[in-house]
């Protein structure tokens, strides 16, 4: 089949609904149109006929009922249709419907499985509109089923095929499929693309990778000249084009503001010298950087007080602060004197989303990752154990959120605060208890026949939120009620990090969150800055990434904001921004092998 084809399926209009006649045609392109007839009239004229006649009546009225915004009439109308035995155009177009017509009413495994019929094989027979306009339900398909990258590569088969109007917006929805798709797919397509798609997916990783804004105009520039005739060249997509808007307006100072002294001073530290290091590294490469200011906030009556001296002395942006009630009551304001960056989150929803950023290590985020990393591996039904901490509480919430939002089923929800009740706890949610029963009932009644309980076969696997000490005892307990093999997908605070492993006894197997910059140790700045601060390396590496990705991002905000499917390869994660001015972050998942945690290789057969 050709792949040189895309045009909004609604944009294209379909010219093909006809009504009955006195002939007998075999091929649909032979008969009459009469564009006026009625779904009910064409299905009253199929009754009267019989063999082909009919049923290319009723695929015609299939059409008429799917122009008329009626998907499910559409899908029933097929249905008494037999496709192998229709002649190859009607099959084509009987798949066009079907697929269409299943993506209208959101069963995009249907539309998928549509799309897909051998029928579409011969698509290269049919004329250049229908090839176009079933290419681009192919890539409407793709993305409804979360294959962007398969989506952009669809449309850029037919971009050379579209009216020069048309060709503008195909190659910005070519981007926003790329947007969406993963690192690690992009990585996947740069290693296969050749020739223009390879262009497309380099850029799309130049947005992804590089998170300070020089070094991505950097890249951004050695990219045209590689590729000098590529359509998006002349016409970058939007989020692209504006990092040279980013760029010119760029602050040329800004401030830290964080508790220097005090009781966070080690946290405070640690978030400062990421972030030099991060700005070290850009004027390392001849980069100019902004200057920088730092303000200890515990020497302030109030957040907004630090703001206005930081504002005279002519500080541009403000990053910080981290006290969670300086970040609350900066929160509540309606108006800021300077757009603010905070390194925590305040409880409720800041009143000036537009000058007013919050980036925090949430357990929350890890709890989404978690829900999001379990549906991915094929999980359904889920049980999750947490503690009465208020850490835990919030972790669970998030996690039943999300998983339900993504349709999974929560069959259970235990606090496992008690060291004593845990193993009974483990039973009864495994309902071993049950099987032993009937284990033994097993046994009693074929004798020498030994029966092994089993846990519930309804349970897919688990989500934990609670600290080393609980998981290492939850882990053996799922080995004592035979369930060893139920995968356990964990928040960081289940573990720690710990070089030797020691630490971590009993924890095998344990799936984790944890930042890439622990993980895996392949952010540019992680050899210098473990050199510098060997802590780096340890549970306060979060806090150094967490600088290092506040001093790359601050800029590109705006852009995050115009362009909400923008997604960043941080230190400390896959960040991106909600509407409500939050950076969330989607983590990288390791499980623990001898103590130490490793990349994630997940079993989907369990």
């Amino acid at each position: 089949m050709p792949r040189n084809l895309r045009l909004p399926v609604l944009a294209i209009a379909l010219s093909w609904l006809v009504v009955g006649c006195s002939s007998q045609p075999t091929q649909l392109d032979d008969l009459p149109r009469t564009p006026q007839a009625s779904v009910d009239q064409l299905l009253k004229d199929a009754e009267g006929e019989s063999g082909p006649q009919a049923e290319l009546l009723r695929l015609y009225a299939a059409q008429a009922a799917m122009q008329s915004g009626d998907a499910e009439r559409t899908q029933l109308i097929l249905q008494r249709i037999p496709q192998s035995k229709l002649p190859s155009d009607q099959q084509i177009r009987f798949s066009e419907l079907q697929a269409q017509s299943a993506l209208a009413i959101g069963d995009n495994a249907g539309a998928q499985r549509a799309i897909q019929h051998p029928s579409l094989q011969q698509l290269d027979s049919r004329p250049l509109d229908e090839q176009l306009r079933v290419q681009q339900l192919r890539a409407d398909i793709y993305d409804a089923n979360e294959k962007p990258v398969e989506a952009a590569q669809e449309r850029m088969f037919i971009d050379s095929l579209l009216p020069a109007n048309a060709q503008a917006s195909n190659q910005q929805a070519i981007w926003d499929s790329l947007a969406k798709a993963s690192t690690t797919d992009l990585q996947a397509a740069s290693n296969k693309a050749t020739g223009e798609f390879a262009g497309w997916v380099q850029l799309a990783l130049i947005n992804r990778q590089n998170s300070n804004l020089d070094l991505q105009i950097q890249a951004l520039q050695a990219w045209r000249e590689t590729y000098p005739t590529h359509p998006a060249n002349s016409k970058l997509p939007k989020a692209m084009e504006q990092l040279q808007e980013l760029q010119a307006s760029r602050p040329t100072h800004i401030g830290l503001l964080l508790p220097f002294s005090g009781p966070l001073a080690n946290v405070a530290q640690a978030l400062r010298d990421g972030f030099l290091a991060a700005q070290y590294q850009a004027q390392s490469q001849g980069i100019e950087q902004p200057q920088v200011t730092l303000y200890d906030s515990t020497q302030y009556v109030d957040a907004l007080q630090a703001l206005n001296q930081a504002k005279s002395e002519g500080v541009q942006w403000i990053i910080g602060p981290l006290e969670k009630d300086k970040v609350a009551y900066l929160a509540a304001l309606p108006n800021l004197p300077l757009p603010v960056l905070s390194l925590n989150y305040s409880e409720q929803q800041g009143n000036n989303a537009l000058t007013f950023y919050q980036f925090g290590l949430a357990p929350e985020d890890e709890a989404r990752s978690a829900a999001m990393r379990a549906w991915e591996d094929g999980r359904r039904r889920m049980a999750t154990l947490s503690t009465n901490d208020d850490w835990s509480q919030r972790a669970n919430h998030a996690f039943k959120q999300q998983w339900e939002a993504l349709g999974g089923e929560l069959i259970g929800q235990e606090i496992v605060d008690q060291p004593a009740t845990v193993a009974n706890q483990m039973g009864e949610l495994l309902k071993i208890r049950q099987s032993e029963r009937r284990a033994n009932t097993i046994q009693d009644i074929l004798g020498n026949v030994k029966a092994l309980p089993t846990p519930r076969q309804d349970l897919d696997a688990l989500f934990l939120a609670a600290t080393p000490l609980q998981a290492r005892q939850i882990k053996p307990t799922l080995a004592f009620q035979y369930a060893a093999a139920l995968p356990v997908y964990a928040t960081s605070h289940s573990y720690q990090v710990d070089p030797s492993g020691s630490q971590n006894t009993d924890l095998d197997g344990l799936l984790v969150a944890e930042t890439p910059w622990l993980l895996e140790q392949d952010d540019p700045l992680y050899q210098s800055v473990t050199a510098s601060w060997p802590q780096a390396a340890g549970p306060l590496g979060r806090l150094y990434a967490m600088g290092i990705d506040a001093q790359r991002i601050f800029s590109r905000l705006p852009q995050m904001r115009q362009y909400p499917d923008t997604r960043i390869e941080g230190a400390t994660g896959l960040l991106s921004l909600t509407q409500g001015g939050r950076i969330q972050r989607d983590l990288a998942w390791g499980q623990i092998e001898d103590g130490l945690l490793k990349p994630a290789v997940i079993d989907n057969d369990f």
